[in-house]
């Protein structure tokens, strides 16, 4: 993620936030507080995985923090099983500017205390190093172009080679195809990264390089890259962010988590139309709700955030997203984890994720726009369903199951709202009655 200035809502998500307000404003005040939620066991509509509940993280930039024993258990204890490596800087703070180099004791030292439960790694390049010739527009000099095709694959040596820490994913950028685009020279970051991709791939041929993690899911930028770089292209990312105002008004953001779901099925045509002889993996490598870290934002912190993210979730996992990082695992502004290792509410719904709702996703459908499930049977054939409530009115919902009703004897139910978290353990019957979801909560129902 980088400090952007830029407005991340094209005109046509404009439009469709536009619609999702409409269609909220117009939804009668007397069926507000009601809705009914049908699922269809018989019917699988995508598979989620471990990757689909992934997560970022820097503090192995920093191997005094990133050695904190309890942060690298809340990770374990979170389930979180992608984990995308990305900071600005980090190129600038793994080289030495002097010798030119990749500072090799201290990227053994991050790696070496981090992810002791072997998760899989995202490793981002974001760009090149501040002391690389370039323009005062951040542009690389041409006559840097295969040095930082160099550099790149001398880190995948490094870490592959000689540490073996087997780092399968690459992404050689970030956010760099703004201001190319604006300058009239995207056709040079595709040289670029062709240039990396391919001098990566020479050091060691299983990884896979993608990208471009482009600043949000602008479809005419992904089209340019697909079409220059398709030989090099192992998987494609891109990033979105909700807004940019901390004003903005809660309706709002929740109207907005639908095209989540949305943008992902429209990259998979876009990749399907220039790759068609192969399937091209999808990775949104950032996501949360708003973009601009100075915005003053903190509904992320809070129960307002766990229904956020829990909504987004729902979205990817239905429209099966190969995998998704969020924005991200610990700090100040953003982290699910805070600065004194206390775990947010958004936490909660990643571990939840991760525990119960890996696995086949089935067909729901919501009669309110407010209201969504994510419905789950997992390998040992127990069907998992997650309520969200996205309103802030308190819902009588009408749970339509047959499945839970039928094969379960007893159902445990936890539910995260604004007072925290609550289990109880009603009889199955209970489903054949209105379930009340309190304002703004997620509530997860296990068999």
């Amino acid at each position: 993620m980088q400090r952007r200035k830029i407005v991340k809502i094209t005109a046509a998500s404009a439009v469709t936030f536009g619609v999702l307000n409409t269609v909220w404003e117009s939804y009668s005040a007397a069926s507000k507080n009601k809705a009914q939620i049908s699922i269809d066991w018989t019917n699988q509509i995508a598979q989620s995985t471990p990757f689909t509940f992934g997560s970022n993280d820097y503090e192995i930039l920093s191997p005094e923090r990133a050695a904190d024993r309890t942060f690298q258990n809340h990770i374990q204890e979170l389930g979180i099983k992608l984990i995308r490596i990305h900071h600005a800087e980090l190129c600038d703070r793994w080289t030495d500017s002097a010798t030119k180099t990749w500072n090799i004791p201290k990227i053994k030292a991050g790696y070496d205390v981090s992810y002791p439960h072997k998760p899989t790694i995202i490793q981002n390049l974001p760009g090149w190093p501040k002391w690389m010739a370039q323009s005062k527009d951040g542009f690389l000099d041409k006559s840097e172009y295969d040095r930082y095709a160099i550099l790149c694959a001398q880190l995948v040596e490094i870490l592959n080679h000689r540490l073996q820490k087997k780092v399968i994913y690459w992404e050689p950028l970030n956010e760099k195809e703004v201001s190319y685009d604006k300058a009239w020279k995207l056709d040079e970051l595709w040289i670029i990264y062709n240039k990396v991709a391919q001098a990566m791939k020479t050091v060691d041929p299983q990884i896979k390089v993608g990208g471009p993690a482009l600043t949000w899911d602008n479809s005419k930028r992904l089209e340019a890259f697909l079409r220059d770089c398709k030989p090099n292209i192992d998987f494609i990312s891109w990033h979105r962010y909700g807004s940019k105002d901390a004003k903005q008004l809660t309706d709002g953001i929740m109207s907005y988590t639908p095209n989540y779901g949305r943008q992902v099925k429209d990259f998979r045509a876009i990749a399907r139309k220039y790759i068609p002889e192969r399937p091209v993996p999808l990775l949104l490598g950032e996501y949360n709700i708003n973009y601009l870290w100075t915005s003053g934002e903190t509904r992320q912190h809070n129960h307002i955030g766990a229904v956020w993210f829990a909504s987004v979730i729902k979205h990817l996992a239905d429209a099966g997203v190969d995998m998704a990082t969020s924005w991200h695992l610990k700090d100040g502004v953003y982290g699910m984890i805070d600065p004194k290792n206390k775990l947010r509410p958004p936490a909660t719904i990643f571990a939840w994720a991760n525990k119960y709702l890996v696995g086949m996703v089935m067909q729901t459908t919501s009669d309110h726009p407010f209201v969504e499930a994510l419905a789950v049977q997992q390998r040992d054939s127990k069907c998992h369903v997650l309520l969200i409530n996205k309103s802030s009115q308190a819902i009588n919902l009408s749970l339509q199951s047959k499945q839970l009703l039928a094969n379960s004897k007893t159902l445990q139910m936890l539910s995260l709202n604004a007072n925290g978290i609550q289990t109880s353990a009603p009889a199955v019957e209970a489903l054949n009655r209105q379930l009340l979801l309190s304002p703004y909560s997620v509530t997860l129902i296990l068999t």
